[in-house]
């Protein structure tokens, strides 16, 4: 094989549009869970606000954690965005820091969507009791 042909299989730029694909995706899917359980709750609290208030508390709550889990989610793009600068700039120290705060903030959107269920979970199962 010379220099000049491609070796068999996948290139190192395949692998990267599949990270890139992958990441897309998750946060696509953590603002669709997040978003659409938030918009779920706020119909939900106003269905709940007048006939069942202790539950309410416990709806705010998880709408609390959902928008914040939201707010994660879009961070993550935010931070990835300049974690390709700070690489391609060859400051790999920021680089560094920005992979770990996005990845942070996407499990950080993960972890606060199932806070957000076990506390509508949590409350549903104290109002019934």
């Amino acid at each position: 094989m010379s220099a000049n042909e491609p070796s068999p299989g996948l290139q190192p730029r395949d692998f990267t549009e599949q990270r890139n694909d992958a990441l897309r995706e998750g946060v696509k899917g953590l603002l669709l869970i997040n978003g659409g359980g938030a918009t779920a709750m706020l119909a939900f609290l106003q269905a709940t606000w007048t006939t069942k208030p202790q539950l309410a508390k416990y709806i705010v709550g998880c709408i609390a954690f959902l928008a914040g889990g939201l707010f994660l989610a879009g961070l993550v793009q935010f931070f990835r965005y300049q974690a390709s600068f700070s690489f391609q700039g060859g400051r790999s120290r920021a680089f560094g820091i920005y992979r770990c705060l996005y990845l942070a903030a996407a499990y950080g959107s993960l972890i606060a969507f199932l806070l957000g269920v076990s506390t509508l979970v949590l409350g549903a199962w104290c109002a019934a009791l």
